[in-house]
């Protein structure tokens, strides 16, 4: 991606079906500014980032950023999901709520329930986590757990999201889903379409994949996808996220959200 000062928009095209598609990108914020970014998630109309050092950050629409409760607050973090205009977290295993306003914090269950996470994603106000087994469980908000399915059945999963009330998994490089209601998983994609996948975002009904060498797919519900951009444009970007419609991605440090 090129870089650029601040808001430099570009724009990349892609030629499908005798159409153009294009998809612009701007600069947010500083360059560098995300340089020590740990991990993202968006709630609320904000970007919440997570430091190496384990410092809260809040960023707005613009770009500004404001640090949240002390610096290293959240040192011992190893999964944070937004549910329910809340961040959760799970640290030494185990499981917190914290308000995002406030940053007021209440443990859910037992201490150690969640050591042997792999995995989280929330999604119908409930928190879902894979166990290093391959074991998936259904936590609500009052700290009471189950196993979903058999036990060891996610043990291959790389990846994990939430979307439409389904688990959508990245297993030995394919695409599943998980009707969490119906208890039932199908596959979506071909046999290994995602083996090369580094990054997955939800958004806007589509599943948004960056590949090893920084090409950006955009993937619907049916297996289907299209290459979105240049091959190899997002080659340096290391994190995506989403947010009212828009992918942020982080690259060499520095923030960037498309434009339409």
């Amino acid at each position: 991606m090129k870089k650029g000062i601040y808001l430099f928009t570009f724009v990349f095209c892609l030629a499908l079906n005798g159409q153009i598609f294009a998809q612009g990108w701007e600069q947010v914020g500083r360059e560098g500014d995300w340089k020590n970014t740990a991990g993202i998630v968006s709630m609320n109309g904000y970007l919440y980032s997570l430091e190496n050092n384990g410092t809260l950050f809040r960023t707005d629409k613009t770009g500004r950023y404001e640090q949240l409760g002390k610096a290293g607050s959240f040192a011992n973090v190893e999964f944070g999901v937004a549910l329910d205009g809340e961040i959760w977290t799970i640290e030494n295993g185990n499981l917190y709520r914290n308000d995002a306003r406030t940053l007021a914090w209440i443990q859910i269950g037992k201490s150690g329930d969640w050591k042997n996470t792999a995995a989280a994603a929330a999604m119908d106000g409930k928190l879902y986590t894979i166990e290093t087994d391959g074991t998936l469980y259904e936590t609500s908000k009052d700290g009471s757990w189950r196993p979903i399915g058999n036990k060891g059945e996610f043990k291959e999963v790389s990846m994990l999201q939430a979307m439409d009330s389904y688990l959508w998994t990245i297993e030995n490089g394919t695409l599943y889903r998980t009707s969490i209601k119906a208890m039932r998983w199908e596959q979506i994609s071909k046999e290994g379409d995602f083996a090369e996948t580094i990054a997955m975002v939800a958004e806007g009904g589509f599943l948004w994949s960056v590949e090893q060498d920084g090409t950006l797919f955009k993937n619907d519900k049916n297996g289907n996808y299209q290459q979105v951009g240049e091959k190899g444009l997002l080659k340096d970007v290391n994190m995506i996220a989403a947010m009212g419609g828009r992918l942020y991605v982080v690259e060499n440090g520095t923030l960037y959200r498309t434009t339409n």
